[in-house]
């Protein structure tokens, strides 16, 4: 099994597909955890604001180059 996610993915959560978001957060997921340890404790308010900055990378994701 790959470790990447399909390209169509990628594609449909740049779009919007709130089911394609979610995979690729869930994806992530243990990344996502992993950086939001604050003394070696996952902290809330960080998760949210680590998956919030992926989400918007996602919609400014450019595939022209």
């Amino acid at each position: 099994m790959s470790k990447l996610l399909p390209y169509e993915t990628i594609v449909k959560a740049h779009e919007g597909d709130p089911d394609a978001i979610d995979a690729v957060l869930s994806h992530y997921a243990g990344y996502i955890r992993y950086c939001s340890k604050v003394h070696g404790k996952v902290n809330a308010e960080v998760e949210d604001y680590v998956k919030q900055k992926l989400i918007a990378v996602l919609f400014k994701f450019r595939f022209d180059r």
